[in-house]
């Protein structure tokens, strides 16, 4: 095998002269057509047989290959190379066989042309540039087929984008229009249960009520916007919430306040719900319940199977035998709405047995998980 020093380089090339595989095996043919193609500015590579021919193919932008080689001759080569490697690579026949037969046979092969020998320099050149103009013409069409390619997958990918983001929007929107309209409703309720309290409270008690309320409301939407809406955190809440109204009605602390149990985060509608059950209980919890000072007030969060349990207890005078526990409006027909209306969990109230003291304890469906 025999190859010209200045053959050594890739196939694809960008710039640069087009590089000739001469396949001869021919010495005298080898040598005089690499020092004609080289005249002519081209790269050459020589071999001379078909295994030296599939170890280059890589490197040759054009094949010139000799139909009368030894083994595999130049037609089984032609077929090969067109079939399995690269139909678009020239590939000219050289060959001193131009009979009708042969030249069928050539075409048949899949070569793209023929010289015969002897042949003429003008008319080897000629040829060899005219199949070279296509195949770089047929390689900027592929370049340009594959950029083509890329740029409609980009524009797929930005089109892919865009369109998730407008689902994402369109998701978030709808989300928040359901979060306001759920939020104003309840407060809508709220205020709707203080307009229909019987016996009617006055003007400065209701909103007070009312102003407790919205903002055990708000207190439960900062937690749950600090978590990035993925739950309330509720015995957070429990102590916020009795803290907050601790502070209001006994800023001095007389009252001892325990907040306990298990830390449990469960899911918005389950949080406001009991949240604002909870303002309702441990106000009234601090109101009646603990009068004096030293007196106890306890809230206690535990999951319980599937549902979550808060214990709120005071050790006050208890609740006097014969209270109407179902005033309509009342903050217990508030707790009752919520607790068991929306969230169809229960509450129960219990006085111990030496009459003193009042233990209400809040169930409801678990709508989240604990910590």
């Amino acid at each position: 095998m025999e190859r010209s020093e200045a053959s050594a380089k890739p196939a694809a090339k960008e710039r640069g002269p087009a590089t000739v595989l001469v396949v001869d095996d021919e010495l005298l043919a080898r040598e005089t057509l690499r020092d004609l193609l080289e005249a002519q500015g081209y790269d050459v590579i020589t071999v001379v047989d078909a295994d030296g021919a599939f170890q280059h193919l890589d490197e040759a932008d054009l094949v010139l290959l000799d139909a009368m080689l030894p083994g595999k001759d130049g037609w089984a080569v032609c077929r090969e190379i067109k079939d399995d490697v690269d139909p678009l690579l020239p590939i000219i026949m050289v060959t001193a066989r131009t009979g009708p037969e042969d030249i069928v046979r050539t075409f048949e092969a899949g070569a793209d042309d023929y010289v015969a020998k002897p042949f003429q320099t003008a008319e080897l050149t000629a040829r060899i540039e005219s199949r070279l103009r296509t195949r770089r013409a047929e390689q900027a069409l592929q370049d340009a087929n594959r950029q083509a390619s890329e740029l409609a997958d980009q524009n797929y990918r930005l089109y892919e984008q865009a369109r998730q983001d407008a689902e994402e929007r369109t998701a978030l929107l709808r989300e928040l229009d359901h979060r306001v309209r759920n939020n104003l409703s309840v407060i809508m309720g709220l205020v709707g249960m203080e307009r229909n309290r019987t016996p009617p409270r006055s003007t400065e008690e209701a909103l007070a009520s009312l102003e407790s309320r919205l903002r055990a409301f708000l207190m439960v939407y900062e937690a749950l916007r600090r978590r990035g809406y993925r739950g309330v955190p509720l015995r957070e809440i429990a102590e916020r919430l009795a803290q907050r109204l601790r502070n209001a009605r006994d800023p001095d602390g007389a009252i001892d306040l325990q907040v306990g149990g298990q830390e449990v985060t469960v899911d918005e509608h389950t949080g406001f719900a009991l949240g604002l059950a909870l303002n309702e209980v441990v106000a009234n919890a601090l109101r009646h319940g603990a009068g004096t000072s030293g007196s106890r007030v306890t809230l206690d969060v535990q999951p319980a199977g599937d549902a979550v349990r808060i214990r709120i207890a005071d050790d006050g005078p208890g609740i006097p035998p014969g209270t109407n526990l179902h005033v309509k409006g009342s903050g217990l027909s508030v707790v009752r709405a919520l607790v068991e209306g929306e969230l169809g969990g229960a509450m129960s109230i219990a006085t111990p047995g030496d009459g003193t003291g009042t233990v209400v304890t809040l169930t409801a469906p678990f709508g989240g998980k604990a910590a």
